[in-house]
């Protein structure tokens, strides 16, 4: 019973590693004790389709206490996710919060490289203005170009040529010469036979054992918050690459983040922390989960941060709220700050005495213009000149419009008859609705994405088709991103799908 309650507690209440059950207990023989906590722990088990250097699979803990805390930040980064997309739903604020996210992703690499930039600096190279960059500093907004691209192509499958794609990128070559890792790591620890510790995995098995991540990521049925850790630890575990292996890892593990739910919200998670915060405690952890193959101990490690993380990017959120309701509040203020001030400016003091002095000057020659009713007179048998013509005028119309009366009347009919020829008017939504309604359904479908919800908020008519081009025109994207959209749309019930004179396909709007 009391070897079972030990299990419970470092499993559940913190899950532990030999050496700290050891520390805890002020034991050093507790070789029992760890093979019932690791008999307790195996009911969780849940083994992984990648492996290790020696061929053996990794396996997730999924006990109670991990499993919530799965859940509890999955869960926030969902409501950071709907929050952005409500706080960013013009480009300008969307802009303004790209730039604000990727200064901060830079400020981490800047540390890693030691340079001399600051946040002007780093802000200019978001905004595309670079200045005269070293070679040790030109990452900086490769860097960018990388997540602009995860952003972006957050549809396109994780596969050897998205991850090239990445790589060309980072590294600022268009055309790779060379892919994976061709020289062996020549550290003394790979040379160990008993309790080896790998720096990285030998040339050989580079390539299949990214194959097997490959995989892992279209089959396995985990979160896409794991499968993201996984993605990084797997990367940094195996270094592919001949540089760059720990930002790719990065970037990879956001492009998993993106393409499992996060969408384009997925390039600003802040996982750059994993480049530069307590790299010692990293380095025990990840050799703990080489002596075990258990990457739960780097998941709690990542879960634990992230949350910390998440909570500066919620006030980012709510940061670009506030401006927006500062600058709107400022506004109406002004308006009639300089209506008064206006107001002030007309009655001059100086302006308006000189005129009031000549006045009375002026009230002397005024009998002198008394005369002038006399023309009053003059108006006044005027008027009845003109009324005469004028009655003249509209008798001779009368009689040349009796002519053309009958044509008058044909058209009238005609136009009578074109606006009933369709006694129904099908409903229109008017912006402020298909705004409200786009909203309804980021909230209600998380598989929903922004530009899907948008084109069907205002093209959700039943009784109507639409195409791909007109999905494609209305989000101003490509037209494979646009087919995908839509397809996917037909996929979540929205849509029912048909083809016209097999030649094109159109889509029906379903009543849901």
């Amino acid at each position: 019973m009391a070897n079972n309650e030990l299990a419970i507690r470092f499993t559940e209440n913190n899950y532990a590693t030999k050496q700290e059950v050891s520390k805890e207990l002020k034991m050093s023989l507790i070789d029992n004790i760890w093979s019932n906590i690791l008999s307790y722990r195996s009911n969780f088990n849940r083994y992984l389709s990648v492996r290790s250097i020696d061929r053996n699979q990794l396996l997730l803990c999924c006990c109670q206490t991990v499993t919530n805390k799965i859940n509890i930040v999955e869960t926030k980064l969902i409501k950071l996710m709907r929050d952005y997309m409500v706080s960013t739903s013009n480009p300008a604020k969307a802009k303004r919060f790209e730039e604000l996210e990727l200064v901060k992703a830079l400020e981490e690499l800047v540390k890693e490289y030691k340079l001399s930039l600051d946040k002007n600096d780093l802000l200019n190279v978001t905004r595309g203005i670079i200045g005269p960059l070293d070679s040790s500093s030109k990452i900086i907004s490769q860097y960018v170009d990388c997540l602009r691209y995860i952003k972006d192509r957050h549809v396109n499958p994780i596969d050897m040529d998205f991850l090239a794609e990445l790589y060309s990128l980072l590294i600022g070559v268009k055309e790779l010469t060379s892919f994976y890792r061709s020289k062996e790591d020549n550290n003394p620890e790979n040379r160990v036979l008993i309790d080896r510790i790998y720096t990285c995995a030998p040339t050989n098995l580079i390539e299949s054992m990214m194959n097997s991540l490959f995989s892992f990521l279209q089959t396995s049925n985990l979160s896409g918050l794991i499968k993201a850790i996984v993605t990084y630890y797997y990367i940094n575990y195996i270094r592919p690459f001949p540089t760059h292996s720990d930002e790719i890892a990065v970037l990879m593990a956001k492009a998993v983040l993106a393409h499992n739910g996060l969408g384009e919200f997925g390039a600003f998670m802040p996982l750059e922390f994993l480049l530069t915060d307590n790299l010692e405690l990293q380095a025990k952890i990840f050799v703990e989960v080489q002596k075990s193959n258990d990457v739960t101990y780097f998941v709690n490690y990542v879960l634990k941060v992230l949350e910390e993380k998440c909570v500066g990017l919620a006030d980012d959120l709510v940061n670009l709220k506030a401006e927006e309701l500062r600058s709107d509040f400022y506004r109406v203020e002004e308006e009639p700050k300089a209506q008064e001030t206006v107001s002030y400016q007309e009655p001059a003091q100086p302006v308006y005495q000189e005129p009031v002095k000549e006045q009375p000057r002026y009230e002397e020659p005024k009998p002198v213009f008394n005369p002038a009713p006399a023309p009053q007179p003059v108006v006044e048998e005027v008027k009845p000149v003109y009324q005469e013509p004028v009655r003249e005028q509209p008798a001779p119309k009368v009689e040349r419009v009796e002519q053309p009366k009958p044509m008058e009347k044909k058209p009238q009919v005609v136009r009578s008859q074109d606006e009933i020829a369709i006694s129904y008017i099908p409903p229109v939504l008017d912006e402020k609705q298909a705004a409200r309604l786009e909203e309804h359904l980021l909230e209600s479908n998380v598989m929903m994405k922004k530009g899907e919800a948008h084109f069907y908020a205002r093209h959700c008519t039943l009784g109507k088709s639409y195409t791909i081009e007109q999905y494609k025109k209305c989000i101003g994207c490509a037209y494979e991103t646009a087919r995908t959209s839509m397809e996917h749309l037909v996929e979540m019930g929205y849509y029912t799908k048909e083809k016209v004179n097999n030649k094109k396909f159109v889509y029906s709007p379903v009543r849901r």
